[in-house]
């Protein structure tokens, strides 16, 4: 039985529920190694077809639509082998996955890899929807008109008129000429400065969660700090000082690639095979990064095991064995956990022996609490750099060395009309500048205090940074687009292929439906539905059984809403950005930018499942521990300038909106939204 027509606002909040929903379900796929096996092309490419795309559909078709539709045709990229993608880098996906590196459920708060990947996935969700929508059509408008660059609406409509022209207009190839001729790229009109300041002030918001906002900055921070200082910048200025480009490369490559170990030299001689044949300088990077951490968390696990009234040894040794066992137990455990409502320790010890949960006071659980979410963190590390530095046969040095051949020829024409130098000097400048923008400053409050405190930086703080260093990048584009007109012409080829992913295709819409989404004649492209995928989610609608219709269609009516009132938010808090307010005060540091894929970022995190605080308790969620640090992580960013992070989360952050349920729109449409990307991804590789 068909069903009244959704309208335009109603389609748009059901599309966003189903793309916000399957892609982190991809994301959570991925913990199982089985994941990249059922990904499809390119990594199960069809071997009789002699690499061609398999017509194979995705059991991640959202991931794979992003890939093939926007990644796999960037030149370099488009030129690897077949190989490269269903051997190496599926090999190292791989081992990665067959690592069963922890969760945040077991370690009693949300981890680094958990807000990163959350956050990716908002990030993927939001391009996705683009991809499968396209830029609607409606609504036309041109450069040259006026958009007030001191009004939030003004700002969002150039961002908006920039993207149509690009996508539909001659924008692309007005920006590579206008890049030719000159370094300021935002003064090509009024409309694009506009809309780069945009993108600066979303970004910048994107780098306030992650370093001042989450109570995992400062730990990121370090990582990011201890990685930077580990880049040889003088021994890569000194390489790219080399004239002749043949040696230049060779240089280049002999640098990050070299292997010096005995394992090297013995599998060289022949006198062995496959031994360990020591780390390129990547891996050393992130060898020597993570073995610094794990550091930290040893230091924390010896502290724990000295502390007075401590937990018996066999409670330890409990820990430490179900730490090393397999994923089959990992989960096992977990389950248990879970369906008896008791700590992850107490499922831990119970298994090995029933009558250890009972000897435990409650500040011995949490000791163990603490000691085990430490052992996870160390073994993490431990089986990150196994994965990819340690194992044979060594894909991570294939994928770099095949990587570095086929943009080879690009980077000898870059080298022999840019100065690489001067452009390697501007990303050493701008990450120090990241890095020291991202600390937490001393508050000048003016009090006589001994201890004033200190503030973390405010989202005006990244704006600035950002605003300060683009002309970097422009800087960068003016002189490639100018002294490598064929790498020029090469590019602008893919870029406008790229924007053509995000035409809307208009036979999909029925443009009656736009009318009661906006008062204006004309609908602007943010107030328009679904897009090209207005036919599609009818007819996925349609199918919902009757008696489960009108409470789907509560749902729908409640994320509409949901999405108004983000809209309204994220507009009030760029416009207190341009107003130069963020920064104004104590009270305003903390405060967060624009953007309504912040709210969706914190549902994922504020939803997820943690094990109980207590022995015998209820599972607590993401946004009851969202505050806490691992053991370990504290004492490695311990500072004279570590501040608490629950002081910083102002009052609008304590009272987002909370996400509307739609279990049942899931439950009915989840699938079946799953299974019609697939087919338009499959269509996609056959075209």
């Amino acid at each position: 039985m068909s069903s009244s027509p959704l309208t335009a606002p109603q389609l748009r909040a059901l599309f966003d529920i189903l793309v916000h929903y399957e892609t982190y379900s991809e994301v959570e796929f991925f913990k199982r190694p089985e994941a990249i096996d059922h990904y499809g092309y390119p990594f199960t490419a069809n071997a009789k077809s002699g690499g061609k795309p398999a017509n194979i559909k995705s059991s991640t078709p959202l991931l794979q639509l992003l890939l093939t539709r926007l990644l796999l045709p960037i030149p370099g990229l488009r030129d690897l082998s077949s190989d490269f993608w269903n051997v190496k880098f599926r090999g190292i996906m791989l081992r990665l996955c067959e690592a069963d590196l922890s969760e945040s459920y077991d370690k009693g708060t949300l981890g680094s890899r958990k807000r990163l990947a959350t956050a990716a996935s908002v990030i993927h969700a939001a391009i996705t929807r683009g991809l499968l929508a396209g830029v609607s059509q409606g609504g036309e408008s041109t450069l040259r008109s006026h958009y007030d660059s001191r009004t939030a609406e003004g700002v969002t409509d150039a961002y908006h008129a920039s993207i149509y022209q690009l996508v539909y207009g001659d924008l692309v190839d007005d920006l590579f000429n206008y890049a030719t001729k000159t370094g300021n790229l935002d003064d090509y009109s009024p409309a694009v400065r506009a809309a780069v300041d945009y993108g600066i002030i979303h970004i910048a918001t994107l780098l306030h969660c992650i370093f001042s906002l989450s109570a995992e900055g400062p730990y990121l921070l370090k990582l990011l700090e201890n990685s930077n200082s580990l880049i040889p910048y003088s021994v890569l200025g000194q390489t790219l000082r080399i004239g002749n480009a043949a040696s230049m490369m060779n240089g280049l490559i002999r640098l990050i690639l070299a292997k010096v170990s005995v394992g090297a030299v013995t599998n060289w001689l022949g006198l062995t095979q496959n031994a360990p044949d020591g780390m390129n300088l990547l891996q050393r990077i992130i060898s020597l990064t993570l073995e610094w951490d794990s550091s930290d968390f040893r230091k924390a696990v010896e502290k724990i095991k000295k502390e007075k009234d401590r937990a018996s040894d066999e409670c330890f040794a409990a820990i430490d064995r179900h730490v090393q066992s397999d994923r089959s137990q990992h989960d096992s455990i977990r389950e248990a956990s879970k369906t008896q409502r008791q700590s992850i320790v107490i499922a831990i010890l119970g298994s090995a022996d029933k009558q250890l949960p009972d000897k435990l006071t409650d500040s011995q659980h949490s000791q163990l609490l603490e000691y085990y979410s430490a052992q996870l963190a160390i073994r993490d590390r431990e089986m990150i750099v196994d994965a990819l530095c340690r194992q044979s046969p060594d894909f991570t040095t294939s994928v770099l060395k095949e990587g570095l051949a086929v943009f080879d020829p690009m980077i000898r024409v870059i080298h022999q009309n840019v100065d690489l130098r001067k452009h390697l000097g501007s990303l050493q400048k701008l990450l120090a500048d990241l890095i020291k923008t991202s600390k937490p400053k001393q508050s000048n409050s003016g009090s006589k205090q001994q201890d004033t405190g200190s503030l973390p930086p405010s989202v005006d703080d990244y704006v600035d940074l950002l605003r300060r260093n683009r002309y970097m990048l422009f800087e960068y584009l003016h002189d490639v687009a100018k002294g490598c007109p064929e790498l020029r012409e090469t590019w602008r080829a893919w870029a406008k292929h790229a924007v053509k992913a995000f035409r809307h295709d208009a036979k999909y819409t029925d443009v009656s439906r736009f009318k009661e989404a906006s008062d204006a004649s004309e609908p602007k492209a943010q107030d328009l539905s679904a897009g090209s995928m207005d036919i599609d989610l009818q007819r996925l609608f349609d199918r919902i059984p009757a008696v489960a219709r009108n409470s789907a269609l509560a749902e729908i009516d409640a994320h509409a809403k949901y999405l108004r009132k983000l809209e309204k938010i994220s507009a009030e808090r760029m416009q207190r950005i341009l107003d130069g307010s963020a920064g104004g005060g104590p009270g305003a540091n903390g405060m967060s930018g624009p953007g309504m894929y912040l709210a969706q970022w914190q549902s994922l995190l504020d939803n997820t499942i943690i094990t109980p605080e207590s022995k015998q308790g209820p599972l607590r969620r993401g946004k009851n521990v969202k505050s806490l640090k691992a053991s370990g992580k504290t004492e490695a960013v311990t500072t004279n300038e570590s501040r608490d992070p629950t002081v910083i989360l102002p009052e609008e952050e304590k009272s987002l909106l909370e996400a509307p349920d739609v279990t049942t729109v899931i439950t009915h449409l989840g699938p079946q939204f799953k299974n019609l990307v697939a087919e338009k991804s499959c269509q996609g590789l056959e075209s």
